[in-house]
C-alpha cells in the first residue's frame, strides 16, 4: 500500500501561488507599463493586504486587475490555511514522516529479520527475535495493529504494506536480508510471500506459518527452508503434556536462545578457527571455559547424535549444540566471539 504523500497537496497550493505571483507581475508590467520590480511589488503588497500606496494610479483595466488578484490570492490562501488546519489535525504529516523516517532506517539495514504479520504467531516470533538482539523489520497491513506494535516494540522497525506485493518486500531491503517468516493468517497469502521473497532473495533462510500438513509441501516446494504448524504443534504439545507432564514441564524451561533462564545455543564449526575443525568435543573445552554442556551434534549428512561422548571427534561442516543457564550462555557467548574474531 503507497502512502499518499501530505506535502503533494500542500505543493499544487504552492505552484498555484507562485502563478499568482508570475501573472500578477507581468499584468503590472504590461497594463501600467511598470518595472519588473515595481511591478512585482505592486503583486507583493496586493496579495499581502498590507495597505501601502501604489506605485502609479492605476487604470480602469488596472483596478479590475487588482481587484481580480486580490479575490484569486484570497481564496488561495484561505484553501492553503484551511489545508495546513487540517493536516495538523488529522496527524497525516506525522505519520507520514515517521514512515519516511522508518525506511530510511530499514535501507541501512544488512542481515537483517523480516517478520509478515502481527497476529499472535508473528509477535512471539518478533519477540523471540528481539530477545536474540536481531534487527528485525515487521510488515504489518492493518494501520492500527501497526501502530499499537510501533508503541510497544519502539525498537522494532514497522512497515505498512501488504507483504504479497513485491513493492513492500524490496522496501523492507529484502536483497540483503537474512531471513524471513511469513505468519499471515492465511496460507495462500504465506505461500505468495515465500515465493516472492525466494525470487528476491535466494540464498535467505524462509519459515513460513502453515495450517495444514498439504499447504506444509506446497510452502516447501515454492521455496520455503522450513514450515511450522501452530495447530499440529499445539496439539502435539497438549498430548505430550498429558502422557509426560513431568517431561514436558522441564522441556517448556527450555529456550533455544533469547531471554530464558535456560537456553540452547548453536556452534557452526566453521565459524571456528581452523585449529578446532578436527578436534575432539572436550579439546574446545566448552565445559570448563563456560559451564555449558554440549547436548548434540549434527554432522554434515544432517544425522543427529545426543549427548555426544567427549571424545567425540568434530568435523567441518558439523554443528554442535551446548545448554547452559543464562550466566553460563552469556559466558559461551562472550567465548565464541573471541574464538570467531
Amino acid at each position: 500500500m503507497e502512502m499518499n504523500n501530505p506535502f503533494h497537496s500542500l505543493r499544487k497550493v504552492l505552484i498555484l501561488f507562485t502563478f499568482i505571483l508570475a501573472g500578477g507581475t507581468i499584468g503590472y508590467r504590461l497594463i501600467e507599463d511598470l518595472e519588473w520590480l515595481q511591478a512585482f511589488y505592486m503583486v507583493i503588497q496586493t496579495v499581502s493586504t498590507v495597505g501601502f500606496n501604489e506605485v502609479t494610479s492605476l487604470s480602469v483595466t488596472g483596478t479590475w486587475f487588482t481587484i481580480l488578484l486580490i479575490v484569486s490570492s484570497f481564496g488561495t490562501f484561505a484553501y492553503g490555511a484551511g489545508l495546513l488546519a487540517q493536516l495538523a489535525i488529522d496527524g497525516r504529516v506525522r505519520h507520514f514522516l515517521l514512515t519516511k523516517r522508518i525506511e530510511r532506517k530499514v535501507e541501512k539495514l544488512e542481515g537483517h529479520a523480516i517478520v509478515c504479520g502481527l497476529g499472535r504467531n508473528g509477535r512471539q516470533v518478533v519477540s523471540k527475535l528481539q530477545a536474540y538482539g536481531a534487527d528485525v523489520v515487521v510488515i504489518e497491513k492493518d494501520e492500527q495493529r501497526a501502530e499499537e506494535f510501533r508503541n510497544q516494540f519502539q525498537k522494532v522497525l514497522v512497515i505498512v504494506g501488504d507483504a504479497t506485493d513485491d513493492t513492500t518486500l524490496e522496501k523492507v531491503n529484502i536483497d540483503k536480508a537474512s531471513s524471513l517468516i511469513a505468519a499471515l493468517a492465511s496460507d495462500t497469502d504465506n505461500l505468495f510471500v515465500v515465493i516472492s521473497a525466494r525470487q528476491l532473495n535466494p540464498t535467505m533462510t524462509i519459515g513460513a506459518r502453515a495450517n495444514t500438513e498439504s499447504t506444509e509441501r506446497k510452502l516447501l516446494a515454492a521455496g520455503a527452508t522450513y514450515t511450522v504448524s501452530p495447530n499440529l504443534v499445539g496439539g502435539a504439545h497438549l498430548a505430550h503434556n498429558l502422557m509426560n507432564p513431568g517431561v514436558m514441564n522441564f522441556l517448556d524451561h527450555l529456550s533455544v536462545g533469547g531471554s530464558s533462564a535456560t537456553n540452547i545455543e548453536e556452534i557452526v564449526v566453521d565459524e571456528l578457527p581452523e585449529v578446532f575443525s578436527a578436534c575432539n568435543i572436550k579439546d574446545l573445552e566448552i565445559r570448563q571455559q563456560t559451564g555449558c554442556t554440549v547436548i548434540g551434534y549434527v554432522c554434515e549428512q544432517g544425522n543427529l547424535t545426543v549427548n555426544p561422548a567427549p571424545d567425540f571427534k568434530v568435523a567441518p561442516h558439523s554443528k554442535l549444540y551446548v545448554l547452559g543457564n543464562d550466566e553460563q550462555i552469556k559466558e559461551f557467548r562472550a567465548w565464541f566471539t573471541e574464538k570467531t574474531k
